[in-house]
């Protein structure tokens, strides 16, 4: 299957520590939540199970060079779009905010960063 190669692809991609990788990884992303904006509600939900936890391992492990890739990522998902085709994006992004601190100041600015795309 397309998407589960897909996946993969995009798992490998995060758990490197170089920079081309992350890049490669987040415009993957991107291309998903654009791609999604036609699919059924099934396929939607299949597609939110498995990209919410990597979503989440990826902005526990946010680092200053990476951030900007992820931030464009989101940008670029939702530019021009109808809010309404896009809401499980930005509930993601909202439910940033409601994460339970890190202590870790540039985690906390870095979620900051990224649900500001949502204004932008």
């Amino acid at each position: 299957n397309f998407m589960e190669r897909l996946y993969i692809l995009v798992r490998e991609k995060t758990k490197e520590k170089q920079e081309g990788s992350h890049r490669v990884a987040a415009e993957i992303v991107a291309g998903m939540i654009r791609g999604s904006k036609y699919w059924t509600i099934e396929m939607l939900d299949e597609l939110w199970l498995k990209l919410t936890p990597l979503l989440n391992e990826v902005c526990s492990n946010l680092g200053p060079e990476t951030l900007s890739y992820w931030a464009s990522c989101f940008k670029l998902g939702l530019e021009d779009e109808d809010p309404r085709r896009m809401h499980r994006v930005i509930n993601y992004l909202r439910s940033l905010i409601n994460t339970t601190a890190t202590g870790n100041t540039f985690m906390e600015t870095s979620r900051w960063y990224l649900v500001q795309t949502l204004t932008n």
